[in-house]
Order: C-alpha cells, then sequence, then structure tokens
C-alpha cells in the first residue's frame, strides 16, 4: 500500500470522535488515539487497548494506552471513490467507540453482547448513523486476502490474511 494517501486526516477523524462522543455518549469517553492501518485487512476498524479494563494500570491509563484502528486498504477506496465512503468510515468510527465505552465506562472486555446491541440501536434510532456489527465489505476484504487453501475432497476454496490454515492439521467446514 505504499504511495496511498490517507483519505481523511487524524486530526479530522478526532474531529468527528470528539462530535460523537458529545452527541452519543455525553463525553464520557476519555481521548484516545485513533490511527490508520495499512495492515488491518481482515476488518474495517478494531478498538485496541495494552491491558485489561479492571487492570491496576488504568489509573495511568492515556490516550497512547488505547487506540481505535481504521483500515487504510478498505477504507481507502470508500472515501474517494464512492459517494458513501464517509457514512461507512463514520459508522466504523462509531463501532469502535462502543467497544471503548464498553472497555473505558462500563470496565468490560468489548464484545457484541446485549450492552454493545443495546448502545447500537440507542445510536442508530436518530437515523443519522448506521452502526452494525459487522462491516459489509466482504468482497474488498476477499480481494485483500493473501493465502488460499482449497478442500481436497469438495474444492471449495478458503482465503485467509495470514497462513493459518494448516492442511495437515484442518479439516474441511463443509465436508
Amino acid at each position: 500500500m505504499p504511495g496511498h494517501a490517507v483519505p481523511l486526516s487524524v486530526s479530522r477523524i478526532t474531529a468527528i470522535w470528539r462530535d460523537l462522543n458529545t452527541r452519543y455518549f455525553d463525553g464520557a469517553l476519555p481521548p484516545i488515539t485513533v490511527v490508520w492501518s495499512r495492515r488491518l485487512t481482515a476488518s474495517v476498524g478494531m478498538f485496541v487497548s495494552r491491558a485489561g479494563p479492571r487492570s491496576a494500570w488504568r489509573a495511568n491509563r492515556s490516550a497512547n494506552s488505547r487506540e481505535i484502528r481504521l483500515s487504510l486498504p478498505l477504507l481507502t477506496p470508500l472515501l474517494t471513490e464512492t459517494p458513501y465512503g464517509t457514512q461507512e468510515l463514520v459508522s466504523t468510527l462509531a463501532h469502535e467507540m462502543i467497544h471503548q465505552w464498553q472497555f473505558d465506562v462500563l470496565k468490560r472486555r468489548p464484545n457484541h453482547g446485549p450492552d454493545f446491541l443495546r448502545k447500537m440501536t440507542e445510536m442508530n434510532r436518530d437515523g443519522a448513523l448506521a452502526v452494525t456489527i459487522y462491516h459489509s465489505l466482504k468482497q474488498e476484504v476477499l480481494a485483500l486476502s493473501r493465502f488460499a487453501w482449497r478442500c481436497g475432497r469438495c474444492g471449495r476454496i478458503y482465503r485467509r490474511q495470514r497462513r493459518t490454515i494448516q492442511p495437515r492439521r484442518h479439516h474441511c467446514g463443509s465436508c
């Protein structure tokens, strides 16, 4: 992905984060670092922390100890070539902010359980957002897959970002 310009500056994304924090979280989320990731190709976004939500370390928590990563390879084409790219970015950022809320406010491990679903429904209620559990970029993710394994019995192809399938140990899920 060398040579690709960042489609939206981090300062602009941080401004969107601040707006969402005010509108949907009453400003309760502490500052967090938002970064573009060239390596994130299986997911559009990711909330990352370096310790658990209830660890003693949390007293020293800073914006650098947790971060939201956004996929440069998946979001760049959307932001530069499609009219709904900004909406996808905002929805992705909002999704990751729900995980941040679970971690920083609820002091729970981020997941897609009842707390997530309740907050997602609340955020989607006004119609301004389209937060979902899963992104709709399956074709784009498959296009970025570097590895493939074909089942010797049925011929089904499994695509992966990493070489995770070991033919001697793994079997086809369809057979």
